[in-house]
């Protein structure tokens, strides 16, 4: 048993530094002279919006740990609030303390829509707003005068010392409360600290109490009249409807391109494509445009909803300008089998094509939702209709579950492919606003846990009873969450996903019992299902776009193949169990429409094991919990955002670390969607192309990615009775098996650029079957050149030798990868090694799969310096370690340049080489034998390993100049911390910084099962404090 000795030898603990002394340490470092012992938080600081240091990403982050704000700008933006809406209510439930926005009128910048948003947070977040108002000719008292125009950009956080004491952060700059101001322009906005007592904040007051002196309150009176006044404001829904439908139709950029693609390919003789775009970004237009330009005698539009056909028969008419009479709806109780454009539900066609139809009568036949294309009815057409000169299919999404090859039906011709992420980033959808709610927990708060109480088949979704979904409590809670969340003041159009048809039904029928309270009305809403006539489908649709109903509530009938434009707020009532699902159900809201300016999402997040697939489907990324895991740092994505309650982000949270990230079967299936889009064995540069968090985590399932894709070739060619491409793998030996474990293990990994450019320097100086050598210069300043952000020293460049002519490695790491290296040395510089280049030669598989590691570990590479760049982190003064990045312990032995690997256990929780300038520290949080342990975001309380006194030799070297100002530069001692969660699995350290200093040094004793071991404590300081995410992270609290 282990216990702490009470007596301590050694000196008092060091006195504390007062606040005044912080700050003027911090604005001493960045005024005067950079010190790296001063506290990050006290020196001032630029921010202009660079990846990973936003103005938007600073007010969120004193929003957590402020206690009041004032905030003065000129101009607010609907969607910034929207954006920052769930920051400020928490803001509000934690200060308790009322906060203040001042802004203006103008040039009438600001919207009714701004202002409404600002009635909202005035409501939700303790707020008061104030609306500077030249010209008025009342006296105010100030020192300005009244007629002065408003455009100042000032932002003043109050927030608290350890002791207590208050302290100020100060921004003033050029960054508005707009989306592009604080994510998106180039800015330029100066953070400062300060007490109370200084004469700037002095001067900050003074200017607020003048402005408030000269403003007015936001009342609903005041918005009033202001929405009288406002110019070209959105007219009624009716007038809105009708300019929509009679606007011309001119193709977006994405129609162009894709329009060009399709051009080159008929061109280049292919007869088949597919269109790969995301709901609302104008697919059904695309292919009319297509038509118009390819003028068939005859064309075929094959559907499986009737809703699906008219819309595209009414687009096709504006596109076309033709007679009505020209389009035909086919469909069960529609005929027009003889039109020209015939628009025809697969189901009717598949009964009747044979009777109405020879083979070759259609030369242009369109598949939409062609995802569907593995279906028996939609396989029979598109096999009867194989004559056809041109079959174009189009989805936004192909992937399958059943592994059925939907490319191969359109020849693997891609014409184009556009995303969700990349249509929101291109600015083809409308932006969106993502709340992320908790469910209803009960009227006493505890609901039942999804992993208590339950059957493993059911852990997936709790089986909830109707009564329990549809209880009034829960109703009104619902309610009471969709007025807070949604838009102020304007007219919802909404879509309600449901878990069941009976709680559809049901949910229906009480919200149409409750009032809705900003309509003074009751709520008009209606239930659709499959068994829902296609005609009052099509009535409630009409009567939702015309503003007659408020929701309609639904389980998956729009899913796909409805298009509502005028949707401007779409509700998740039930467990995400797919993130296709929930990217179809977003994308029903995401289409534009005249005087829509954002999409409100309000999902309603239960206990469920599967809550990371919200963020896979909102961010991308399905194959790493720790990208995942920063993803939801990412608040704002370009003009969206995204934001949680406390308690529904720590389910999330809660269910990364429980997700099979490395499922073979779920890996299996992302692979077969590759291989079927390609049409070959998918390549690890492939995988990095659909999705880079994905490349580690197939790799390292088996030995390596060639193990991986090997084994499952076997498997798939098994199920297509040997049509597949395992016949196309040659055998590779157990050398060559191990050679393909190293790539993986060192070269993907892509700590460095060294083996990398080393290797790809001399792959590519193969000719004619012959590898020459390269001088260690060129080699060298090829590093440089490709890569000069890196950390490139002599050092590193020698232990990369190291590694790849395995002289770095132990016994252990020899065995695993075989004895022979894959470099030699000689006068003449470094050349592959014989044995390897003669494998490279004469076996394509394994070059094939071996370049393929190199490749795509440069693309690796490239992407972390990218992620290094974001952290405020410096990669030269790291030595190459990036902030928040995970290491092995041998990696980090390898970045350390250390010439020899050594053990873990050699190692322990640290090491001081004998050659000294360096200690890495290795800590298992709340999982080591001794106290370690966080005392705030920027000091840890550390202990040193048993038998250690201050004359020991690490001591008396970390003490060895101590608060002197070179201190750093003499010692390295890069901190990593793994978290509990991850001791067992990943066995992976978090880079958390550089030591800074050393404080409080003492020795002192511990019990050891009845032996008193000696050792030595002490605070050891950082450079940067941690962020907060990170720091709850890693301790699993959040610091106060």
């Amino acid at each position: 048993m282990n216990s702490w000795a009470s007596e301590v030898i050694a000196e008092p603990r060091d006195m504390q530094k007062t606040g005044d002394e912080s700050i003027i340490d911090g604005v001493m470092s960045g005024l005067i002279r950079q010190n790296d012992t001063a506290e990050e938080r006290f020196v001032p600081k630029l921010i202009s919006n660079q990846p990973g240091s936003t103005m938007g990403d600073a007010i969120r982050e004193e929003l957590k740990g402020s206690e009041s704000f004032d905030i003065s700008v000129a101009f607010v933006s609907e969607n910034a609030l929207k954006s920052m809406y769930q920051a400020f209510v928490d803001h509000a439930k934690k200060s308790r303390k009322r906060n203040r926005i001042i802004t203006s009128t103008k040039n009438y910048f600001n919207s009714p829509k701004a202002f409404k948003e600002l009635m909202k947070l005035q409501r939700d977040a303790n707020m008061e707003v104030l609306i500077w108002e030249h010209g008025d000719s009342g006296e105010s008292g100030g020192t300005i005068a009244q007629d002065q125009l408003f455009h100042p950009k000032g932002y003043l956080f109050t927030r608290r010392m350890e002791e207590g004491r208050a302290y100020y952060n100060l921004y003033v700059g050029s960054s508005n409360l707009t989306s592009f101001a604080l994510q998106n322009q180039r800015e330029w906005n100066l953070r400062v600290s300060s007490t109370s007592e200084a004469q700037l904040i002095q001067q900050v007051k003074e200017e607020l109490a003048d402005q408030v002196r000269q403003s007015v309150p936001l009342t609903d009176e005041w918005l009033a009249q202001y929405e009288e006044e406002f110019k070209n404001y959105a007219p009624p829904r009716a007038q809105i409807l009708h300019q929509a439908r009679a606007a011309k139709i001119e193709p977006n950029a994405m129609q162009r391109d894709a329009l060009a693609s399709i051009r080159q390919l008929r061109d280049e003789g292919q007869r088949r494509a597919i269109v790969i775009s995301a709901t609302g970004t104008g697919k059904t237009y695309l292919s009319a445009f297509d038509v118009r330009e390819f003028h068939p005698k005859r064309m075929l539009y094959v559907a499986n909803r009737d809703t699906i056909l008219k819309a595209a028969r009414e687009s096709y008419q504006r596109v076309l300008g033709c007679d009505e009479a020209e389009l035909g709806l086919l469909t069960g109780s529609s005929k027009q089998h003889d039109a020209k454009y015939v628009f025809a539900s697969v189901d009717t066609l598949r009964r009747h094509m044979e009777e109405w139809y020879e083979s070759d009568d259609f030369d242009y036949v369109l598949i939409d939702e062609a995802h569907h294309s593995g279906a028996n009815n939609y396989r029979s057409v598109i096999d009867y209709f194989s004559e056809a000169r041109f079959m174009l299919g189009m989805t936004a999404t192909p992937e399958r579950t059943d592994s059925f090859d939907i490319f191969a039906l359109f020849d693997h011709n891609i014409a184009y492919e556009i995303r969700l992420q990349k249509a929101l980033d291109e600015n083809m959808l409308c932006p969106f606003h993502y709340y992320g709610v908790h469910e209803f927990l009960g009227d006493d708060g505890a609901r039942v846990d999804s992993a208590e109480g339950i059957s493993k088949s059911d852990k997936r979704q709790i089986q909830y009873s109707l009564e329990e979904l549809t209880e009034p409590s829960r109703v009104r809670y619902i309610i009471r969450k969709l007025e807070q969340y949604g838009s102020y003041g304007q007219q919802v159009t909404g879509l309600v996903f449901c878990s069941r048809i009976d709680e559809a039904e049901q949910l229906s029928h009480l919200f149409n019992q409750e009032t809705n309270q900003q309509a003074e009305r009751p709520y008009r809403t209606v239930a659709i299902s499959g068994k829902t006539s296609p005609k009052d489908v099509e009535n409630a649709v009409n009567r939702l776009e015309a503003g007659e109903l408020d929701y309609i509530f639904t389980v998956d009938k729009f899913n796909e193949g409805i298009d509502i434009p005028a949707i401007n707020q779409i509700v998740m009532l039930r467990n995400t169990e797919s993130s296709i699902v929930f990217t179809q159900q977003l994308g029903r809201g995401l289409r534009k429409f005249p005087h829509k300016t954002c999409v409100t999402v309000i999902d309603f997040i239960g206990n469920y094991a599967n809550n990371y697939l919200i963020p896979v489907a909102l961010y991308g990324n399905a194959g790493d919990s720790d990208i995942v895991r920063k993803n939801l740092q990412r608040e704002a994505v370009g003009l969206s955002s995204i934001s949680f309650d406390e308690i529904s982000r720590k389910q999330v949270l809660k269910s990364l670390d429980t997700a099979s990230w490395s499922d073979k079967k779920m890996l299996r299936e992302q692979y077969s969607v590759m291989r079927n889009e390609l049409g070959r064995i998918p390549m690890l540069t492939d995988v990095y192309r659909h999705d880079p968090s994905m490349v580690m985590t197939m790799a390292q399932k088996n030995s390596s990615y060639f193990d991986f894709a090997r084994e499952a070739e076997t498997v798939l060619s098994d199920e297509e009775r040997g049509s597949g491409f395992a016949h196309t793998l040659l055998p590779v030996d157990a050398q060559g098996e191990q050679w393909l474990k190293m790539a993986t293990e060192i070269l993907l990994v892509a700590i460095r650029p060294q083996e990398l450019v080393v290797l790809d320097e001399l792959l590519t100086s193969c000719n004619k079957g012959v590898y020459s050598p390269i001088s260690v210069l060129r080699l060298k300043e090829a590093v440089a050149t490709r890569f000069p952000a890196s950390y490139h020293t002599d050092a590193q460049f020698e232990s990369a030798l190291r590694v790849l002519d395995w002289s770095f490695f132990d016994t252990a790491a020899k065995k695993s990868y075989g004895e022979c290296a894959v470099i030699e040395r000689s006068d003449g510089g470094i050349s592959l090694a014989p044995e390897f280049a003669a494998r490279l030669v004469n076996n394509d598989t394994f070059r094939r799969f071996f370049v393929d590691n190199v490749r795509t570990g440069l693309k690796r590479f490239a992407d972390l310096l990218e992620e290094s760049a974001k952290t405020g982190h410096s990669l030269q003064d790291d030595r190459g370690f990036v902030y928040e990045h995970r290491y092995k312990m041998f990696e980090v032995e390898r970045l350390l340049a250390w010439p020899k690997q050594i053990n873990g256990s050699s190692v322990g929780g640290y090491l001081l080489p004998k050659e000294g300038g360096s200690m890495p520290v290795f800590v298992k949080y709340a999982n080591s034998q001794y106290a370690d342990r966080f005392l705030n975001p920027q000091e840890m309380h550390w202990f040193s390993k048993d038998k250690r006194s201050f004359k020991s030799r690490e001591i008396e070297w970390m003490a060895q100049g101590q608060g002197d100002a070179d201190w750093g530069a003499t010692h390295f001692i890069p901190l990593f911390v793994m978290r509990k969660a991850d001791a067992e699995k990943l066995k992976m350290y978090y880079y958390v910084g550089r030591v800074g200093s050393c404080a409080n040094m003492r020795e002192t004793a511990r019990d050891n099962s009845g032996e008193t071991v000696r050792l030595v404590e002490m605070d050891l300081r950082l450079t940067k404090p941690l962020s907060a995410e990170l720091y709850q992270h890693l301790t699993g609290q959040i610091d106060a």
